[in-house]
């Protein structure tokens, strides 16, 4: 018998407020030893000195510097999905997309896949884990959780702010994504 294949997933998304042009998801699908991965992420964190702020409430060069040397260090690489829809239009769609799309890039069946949000509310988790399975996404289960606890959470919330800090053409943040890109640390899905 084969051996279930077990995706965790962290998502974070940008774009709500209405001066943005974009709405971004970014979407981590992993299927390593979360425990380990989460380690070195807060080491990094402390080592960088931008702890357990979001991108916004960073200073620059600290937070382009965390994601610089995520990439040296290959953490999470090949694991950060992301896309960019111009809006207007529904947060809802964006998500679902981009996620499903993510995971099929790295699903291998059978696999099941536990999925965690960024402030979803209960009601939207319900309506994710569903509209996931009507895709074919096999989830057990669509979860908040608040950046300040989940180090991949706030990964991909520094990612999605530096996608759309290089989409307001600043020139660090559009040379971090290309180098990302370039090394197959982040993917446009």
């Amino acid at each position: 018998m084969t051996k279930k294949q077990k995706l965790y997933c962290y998502v974070d998304e940008t774009g709500q407020d209405p001066s943005a042009d974009y709405f971004i998801v970014v979407a981590i699908v992993s299927e390593q030893e979360q425990f380990i991965l989460k380690e070195k992420l807060v080491e990094v964190e402390t080592d960088t000195k931008v702890g357990s702020k979001k991108w916004h409430k960073t200073k620059s060069p600290e937070r382009e510097n965390f994601l610089r040397v995520t990439i040296k260090e290959k953490l999470a690489k090949g694991e950060v999905f992301y896309s960019q829809y111009k809006k207007p239009l529904p947060f809802f769609l964006p998500l679902l997309e981009t996620l499903s799309k993510a995971i099929k890039e790295v699903a291998k069946k059978p696999y099941s896949a536990i999925v965690y949000v960024d402030g979803i509310d209960k009601k939207k988790a319900r309506e994710l884990t569903n509209a996931l399975r009507l895709k074919d996404i096999k989830t057990a289960y669509v979860r908040s959780v608040r950046d300040e606890s989940e180090p991949l959470i706030r990964l991909a919330d520094r990612w999605v702010g530096c996608i759309r800090a290089a989409l307001e053409n600043k020139a660090e943040d559009k040379e971090l994504v290309v180098q990302a890109t370039n090394k197959n640390h982040l993917k446009l899905v």
